[in-house]
C-alpha cells in the first residue's frame, strides 16, 4: 500500500467515506490513479477523471470533486458527500504534502542507487586515510581508485610546493615509462593550474585538452583537474561543491595540491557527477593532509617544549645557590620566568669575610634571545665582580665584555651591584638604571638605590659609584620589574608600593627565606591565574 493510499484509508476510517484520488500529469491525456480507499471506489470514479467537466460529473454522481496540485501535476479528489467539510479540507491539504515527500524519498533512492560507486570509493578512500599518517604513501592507491571509479587511464596526483613555485608529482598512473615534470604555479595554460588557482574543478576536451595537459590529454582525450583543499564544512555524499578554506595571509585559496585525469574510455567528456565527485575526494585527501600537518606541528611543539624545559633547567643551574654567601651572610633568591626561559638573573659573591657582593640583572624582553644575553651577562659578572674591587669597576668592565652582543641584538640590560662591607660599616653600590633595588633597615624603612646612569647597552657613559651607611639589621632587597608590573585579571598592576608594603610589615627576626615568600605569595595572589607578563626575580640578603 503507497502512503497516499494508506492516508486515505485512515480517512474512510474516521469518516466511513470513501475517497480517491486521480493525478493527470502535463502531456499526459490518461489519467492515473494515486490512491483510494478502495478498489470498487477507485473503480467507480474512473470515468471521472476522464470526464471532460470533472465537478459537473461528480455533482450528477453524489460526489465531492476537488482538485488538487500536487506539485508537477494536478489531480482531481473524490469524495463521498458528509457533514465534515474540514476533513476534506484537511486530507486535500495531507495529500500534497505527502505526494512531495514521496517523491522525495523516491529520488533520493535512486540517486543512492545511482551513486552506489561513489558511496564505495568515499568509503573505501576514508579507510585508506585513516589508515596511514602519511598521504604520500598511499598516493598511488588513491590515484587508482578515483581513476577506476571515473574511468580514466591516466592520472597525476601533484603536491604544492610554495618554496619551488610548483606542482610537484608524488604519482603517477598509466604513463608507462613516461615522466611527468613538476608544474610551475605561472604555467598560463596547464589545467592543474587553473585548477589550483580556482580552488574547485576543471574539465577540458579536446584541443584544449591537449593544450591543458599533453601528457594525460594525449589526442584530445578529455580531461578532469580538481584541487585538494581543506573545507571549513563537510562534504556530503549528493552535495555541492566543497568551499577551500583560506590560509594564510594571502587573502585567497591555496590548495594542497591537485589530481588530474584524463585518457577516458571512448573519448566521453567527463560529468558534471564526475567533478562533484572528484571534488568529494579532493576534500577528503585535502583535510587528511591538513590533519598530517597538524600532527606534526603537534608533534614539534611537543619537542620545543621539552627543549625549552630543559633549557630552564640549565639556565637555573647557572644561578648560585644562595649558601654560597655563608656563613658571612644570609640570602634568598627566585626566578621567575614569563616563558620556559627568561632574562633576569642575580649573582651572590663571597668577596672575603667582611665583604658580600649582591648583583641584580633584567635584560630587556624575555623569551629565548633575553636568555642567550642573560647567560652572557652572568658569566661576564661572575668573572669581573671577583676581579674588581669596586662595583663601579665591575659594571663597566661588564659593559665592556658585552658591548658586541648588546649592539647587534639592540637589547640593554639593567643591573645593580652592590657591595656589603661589615667591617666598614658601609654599602658601596652601582646602579646602572635598575629602578628597584633597596636597603631595608631593621624597622622595615626601605632606601632606594638610586641608578645614576642608564641600563648597559644604551650608551657608553662612565658608572658612577655610591656609598652610604650599612647598619647591623639592614637587609638588601632587589626585585625585577616584572614582579611590579605583574597583572591580575582586571589589568591591575601589583605596583612597588604594594611591594614595599609587604617589607615594611615584615616581623623582627624574619629571615631572607620568609621575606622572599612573603613577596611571592603576595605576588601569587594577586595574579591568580593571569599569565606572568615578564620575568620576576627577587633577591634577600642580610648580614646577621
Amino acid at each position: 500500500m503507497t502512503e497516499v493510499a494508506a492516508l486515505l484509508a485512515a480517512f474512510r476510517e474516521a469518516t466511513g467515506r470513501e475517497a480517491a484520488i486521480w493525478e493527470r500529469r502535463e502531456g499526459s491525456v490518461t489519467p492515473s490513479l494515486l490512491g483510494a480507499s478502495s478498489a470498487a471506489f477507485a473503480q467507480r470514479t474512473e470515468a471521472g477523471a476522464t470526464a471532460w467537466d470533472v465537478a459537473t460529473w461528480a455533482r450528477s454522481h453524489a460526489l465531492h470533486a476537488q482538485l488538487v496540485t500536487t506539485g508537477d501535476s494536478v489531480g482531481w479528489l473524490f469524495v463521498e458527500p458528509g457533514h465534515a467539510a474540514d476533513a476534506d479540507r484537511l486530507l486535500g491539504r495531507l495529500l500534497p504534502v505527502v505526494r512531495r515527500l514521496t517523491r522525495e524519498r523516491d529520488g533520493a533512492t535512486r540517486e543512492l542507487v545511482e551513486r552506489y560507486e561513489e558511496i564505495n570509493l568515499l568509503y573505501a578512500i576514508g579507510e585508506l586515510l585513516g589508515s596511514s599518517t602519511s598521504v604520500e604513501t598511499i598516493a598511488d592507491t588513491l590515484l587508482v581508485e578515483l581513476a577506476t571509479t571515473v574511468g580514466a587511464r591516466r592520472a597525476v596526483f601533484l603536491q604544492t610546493d610554495r618554496q619551488l613555485g610548483a606542482l610537484v608529482p608524488i604519482a603517477t598512473m598509466g604513463l608507462g615509462d613516461r615522466s611527468y615534470a613538476p608544474v610551475p604555479l605561472d604555467h598560463p595554460e596547464h589545467i592543474a593550474v587553473r585548477a589550483f588557482r580556482s580552488g574547485s574543478a576543471c574539465t577540458e576536451d579536446g584541443l584544449a585538452a591537449t593544450a591543458g595537459d599533453p601528457i594525460l590529454a594525449g589526442q584530445g582525450a578529455p580531461l578532469l583537474a580538481v584541487a585538494i583543499t581543506r573545507p571549513s564544512t563537510g562534504v556530503g555524499i549528493t552535495g555541492t561543491f566543497a568551499v577551500p578554506t583560506r590560509r594564510g595571509n594571502e587573502g585567497g585559496t591555496i590548495p594542497l595540491g591537485v589530481l588530474v585525469l584524463g585518457g577516458r574510455d571512448h573519448g566521453a567528456p567527463f560529468t558534471a557527477g564526475d567533478r562533484k565527485l572528484a571534488v568529494a575526494v579532493g576534500t577528503q585527501v585535502g583535510t587528511a593532509m591538513h590533519n598530517a600537518s597538524l600532527v606534526r606541528a603537534a608533534v614539534e611543539r611537543q619537542q620545543m617544549a621539552r627543549e625549552m624545559k630543559l633549557a630552564n633547567e640549565l639556565q637555573l643551574k647557572l644561578l648560585p645557590n644562595p649558601r654560597v654567601v655563608l656563613p658571612e651572610a644570609r640570602a634568598a633568591a627566585r626566578v621567575v620566568a614569563a616563558e620556559s626561559v627568561g632574562g633576569d638573573f642575580f649573582l651572590l659573591a663571597r668577596l672575603d669575610q667582611a665583604r658580600t657582593g649582591v648583583l641584580i640583572g633584567d635584560v630587556s624582553g624575555h623569551g629565548y634571545q633575553s636568555a642567550l644575553i642573560m647567560a652572557l651577562a652572568l658569566s661576564a659578572a661572575g668573572i669581573h665582580v671577583q676581579a674588581a674591587f669596586d662595583p663601579s669597576i665591575a659594571l663597566e668592565a661588564v659593559q665592556r665584555s658585552l658591548r658586541d652582543e648588546l649592539e647587534s641584538t639592540e637589547m640593554s640590560i639593567s643591573m645593580c651591584y652592590a657591595v656589603i662591607d661589615s667591617r666598614a660599616g658601609e654599602l658601596r653600590y652601582a646602579n646602572a638604571g635598575h629602578p628597584h633595588a633597596f636597603a631595608m633597615s631593621a624597622d622595615g624603612t626601605c632606601t632606594r638605590l638610586g641608578a645614576v646612569t642608564p641600563p648597559l647597552g644604551w650608551c657608553e657613559e662612565t658608572i658612577e659609584e655610591s656609598v652610604m651607611t650599612w647598619k647591623p639589621g639592614n637587609r638588601l632587597v632587589f626585585f625585577t620589574d616584572g614582579v611590579v608590573d605583574a597583572r591580575n585579571e582586571a589589568g591591575d598592576r601589583l605596583t612597588e608600593e604594594a611591594v614595599l608594603g609587604t617589607l615594611a610589615h615584615v616581623p623582627q627576626g624574619a629571615t631572607p627565606d620568609d621575606i622572599l615568600s612573603r613577596v611571592f605569595t603576595h605576588l601569587e595572589t594577586h595574579v591568580g591565574q593571569t599569565p606572568l607578563r615578564d620575568d620576576c626575580t627577587v633577591v634577600v640578603v642580610d648580614r646577621p
